[in-house]
């Protein structure tokens, strides 16, 4: 995955060369096939390659063009349609470079160029001739772009690190940050530094007259685009755009792996990937998360399901990896370099499997991230849904083939699917359980709450809202960085835009349809995975002994309860007794590993955050 960066003074002086260069340096990791630069007068571009399409070839950026200069990070998947449109013959289409053809389409359709676009991408244009400058980031956010914006200069970049190496100081953490760690509340453009920001998915940026403006071109959305009277013929639909899903994202000239868990969703990328690469006498290599061979604990992995998929797809090569020695609070500074965000409490787990894909020389690496959020949603809320719409004959239905599916009583499906889904159930529930589900309460949670309100009942409403805000895209954003850093492509093919607009369309009741959760997914890859696989409800952690490895730190334990009594950690997010009972709790190792995993994901998070806050104070962050 490329990186871009550069530099507009406003004030009309040259850029500066060392400013340009210090950037390169900071991004010089993503530059494993070259990198260049361009300044003219007051603006600078900048550009680090990594090829892992077959048109980057001819890719040569800052690219300038009738007095048009591109710097970009894309890859189109509408080359020939683009190609006829704008008068480029096929001989030609060949030896051209995706930012060639933006910047042909930016001359021809000015800002509106995006709404022709298709792919993933992220890109600037500087047009000498207006003295403009344009941005814009895909549909969906998958490539990531950075942005700060001065009385005296604007500065972008497509990693937070090569902005704040040039940007005037001091750097201010912006607190609405933990908002977003904590409770997933934040707003989507904000980034932990105060002054720069993220051009979130579907969004584009405009610069003239020294002032800045930013707007939206695209919002998923219900378009009736696509409308079946046959349930059959919605599955053979959400099949071929999963397998074009796929397709479009493949280049089998370069090595290509998977993070294979052994669940529905990776298992139906990878099954569909080592089907297209033995065509080409290629090998699919996968990743997967386990327990060391030799262990003694109670928990349990996926290895039994890796390896029944690994019989199934013969060109699989398997690596798998269980990361020893490492856990949640390992190399935190470093987590927060390459993520630009606080990390997770499995940051360790997917580090060692980009450590891994690394050593095999994977440059393009498929996951099956996102499947949950709507292609392979559960279906939770469908039957509530279906009584509020008044189609309770459909809603009693699914009721009693969920029941029969789960072998459970009529009851707890009326309860689990409809009385626990209803507003009056969360009503309550938030009053009696507030103290004990939320670390705090203030204000500001209160205001960021209300602004990112949706309907809790209609799901399609629910993952609308989450592409749309552009919540999805910074955590794609952040997971292409990541890889970037370990020098791959990341390829989320499950959170596809013609895929989402498909399902955007259809109709609710068939995520349950026959009782069976999951049923779209398990629908459209039918006789493509194994049995064994497609019949599955159970799934074990993505790093099945995390919640020991949370335990066992003591040290960071006693740390972070001495620096909550200190106040490094503002009270404003953290209410300092909760944390600190909680704290005492796995200190004491008196949280039982049966516990919800929330309780360890709240413990973990507390320990991070507070650690990197105090690692950012030190490095010249004023908190």
């Amino acid at each position: 995955m490329s990186a871009v960066f550069g530099i507009v003074n406003k004030d009309n002086k040259p850029v500066v060369q060392d400013s340009i260069d210090t950037m390169l340096s900071v991004m010089g990791h993503r530059a494993t096939d070259g990198n260049n630069t361009w300044m003219e007068k007051n603006v600078g571009f900048g550009h680090c390659l990594l090829k892992t399409y077959p048109q980057q070839e001819y890719e040569h950026c800052p690219h300038s063009i009738l007095r048009c200069t591109i710097t970009a990070d894309a890859r189109l998947d509408n080359r020939e349609e683009l190609a006829a449109l704008l008068g480029i013959n096929r001989i030609a289409l060949n030896e051209i470079s995706d930012p060639e053809i933006i910047v042909l389409a930016y001359k021809r359709w000015d800002e509106n160029c995006v709404d022709y676009l298709d792919g993933e991408f992220a890109f600037v244009i500087w047009d000498a001739s207006k003295h403009k400058l344009y941005a814009a980031v895909d549909r969906i956010g998958f490539r990531p772009l950075f942005y700060y914006d001065s009385l005296d200069m604007f500065i972008f970049s497509s990693e937070i690190k090569g902005i704040v190496a040039i940007k005037p100081k001091p750097d201010y953490f912006n607190e609405e940050s933990l908002i977003e760690y904590f409770y997933r509340s934040g707003t989507p453009d904000n980034t932990y530094n105060r002054d720069v920001f993220a051009l979130c998915g579907g969004s584009v940026l405009t610069m003239q007259n020294s002032r800045v403006s930013c707007r939206k071109y695209w919002n998923l959305k219900t378009t009736g685009k696509y409308s079946f009277k046959k349930d059959e013929d919605w599955y053979e639909c959400a099949h071929e755009l999963l397998f074009r899903a796929v397709e479009k994202r493949l280049n089998p000239n370069i090595p290509t792996g998977i993070t294979l868990s052994g669940g529905l969703d990776s298992t139906s990328i990878a099954c569909i990937l080592s089907e297209k690469l033995m065509r080409k006498n290629k090998p699919l290599y996968a990743f997967s998360s386990v327990l060391p061979i030799d262990y003694q604990g109670g928990e349990q992995d996926e290895r039994k399901y890796i390896e029944i998929v690994g019989k199934h797809c013969p060109n699989i090569i398997q690596t798998y990896v269980d990361a020893p020695e490492v856990g949640p609070y390992t190399n935190l500074e470093e987590a927060l370099e390459i993520e630009e965000s606080f990390p997770n409490a499995f940051f360790y787990m997917d580090k060692a499997l980009l450590e891994a894909a690394n050593k095999m020389n994977v440059k393009s690496l498929f996951s099956g991230f996102g499947g949950d959020f709507w292609i392979s949603w559960k279906g939770d809320t469908v039957i509530y849904e279906l009584i509020k719409k008044g189609e309770l004959v459909e809603a009693l239905a699914l009721m009693n083939k969920l029941r029969k599916e789960d072998s459970t009583s009529f009851y707890r499906i009326v309860w689990s699917t409809y009385l626990s889904k209803s507003k009056a159930y969360h009503l309550i529930r938030d009053k009696i359980f507030v103290n004990q589900n939320r670390l705090a309460e203030n204000n500001l949670l209160k205001i960021m709450q209300q602004k990112n309100v949706v309907s809790y009942n209609y799901y399609c409403l629910q993952i609308q809202d989450k592409i749309n805000s552009g919540k999805i895209g910074r955590i794609l954003g952040m997971l292409a960085n990541r890889n970037g850093f370990y020098l791959s492509d990341s390829m989320i093919p499950l959170i596809d835009v013609d895929l989402l607009t498909f399902l955007s369309d259809m109709p609710l009741s068939l995520h349950l349809k026959n009782g069976r959760r999951r049923n779209v997914l398990r629908e459209a890859i039918k006789n493509i995975i194994p049995t064994q696989i497609f019949n599955r409800k159970d799934k074990m952690p993505f790093s099945p002994d995390y919640k020991i490895r949370i335990l066992r730190e003591k040290k960071f334990y006693e740390n972070t309860i001495e620096s909550i009594k200190n106040n490094q950690l503002s009270s404003q997010y953290m209410n300092a007794t909760n944390a600190i009972e909680l704290l005492n709790l796995a200190l004491h190792n008196n949280i039982r590993l049966e516990s919800k995993n929330t309780v360890y994901n709240k413990v973990a998070h507390i320990v991070i955050a507070q650690h990197l806050m105090t690692a950012l104070k030190k490095s010249g962050y004023s908190l």
